[in-house]
């Protein structure tokens, strides 16, 4: 396997997962701009909604490689998957406190991007089901010290 192809085949990958990064922002993707209008209110769960569409873009990368490299022969595949990984664990290192460089890691890494697309999920949807919980009390409350004023004035009505 000639180590240009490998490299290549890299350099393609992280070329088109950028310009899919660049697009999305270009383009105003609903994933990036949305949750800056739901969540103006809670910076926790914006931060939360854009570290989700981060992860999600940066696990597109092993698919956008598997699309680039399923032409190959399996031995020029398996040499360029060995490229590929040494360099999609140095990006996640940069992101994440991973220390793990050696391309038979990849699935380790793997793992963690899906378990925290996993937990972003589930704490933006805990933060909106407080939000909504929070609306349906306050609500309530609002209700019921309408209710009291009323029936107050109901009273002092008949007092008089």
């Amino acid at each position: 396997m000639r180590q240009d192809i490998a490299e290549s085949a890299t350099l393609q990958t992280m070329r088109q997962c950028r310009s899919a990064l660049v697009n999305d922002f270009l383009t105003r993707n609903h994933e990036i701009y949305l949750p800056s209008y739901r969540y103006e209110k809670s910076p926790v769960l914006l931060k939360l909604a854009r570290e989700r569409y981060f992860i999600t873009w940066l696990s597109g990368h092993w698919l956008t490689f598997s699309h680039v490299v399923a032409p190959l022969p399996p031995n020029e595949r398996l040499a360029a998957e060995k490229v590929f990984a040494h360099v999609f664990l140095g990006l996640m290192k940069s992101y994440f406190v991973l220390e793990a460089t050696d391309s038979r890691q990849v699935g380790l890494g793997l793992a963690i991007i899906e378990n925290m697309k996993k937990a972003l999920a589930a704490f933006i949807a805990t933060g909106e089901k407080a939000d909504s919980i929070r609306n349906e009390l306050e609500l309530a409350n609002e209700k019921s010290r309408v209710l009291f004023e009323r029936e107050l004035q109901r009273l002092e009505g008949e007092v008089s």
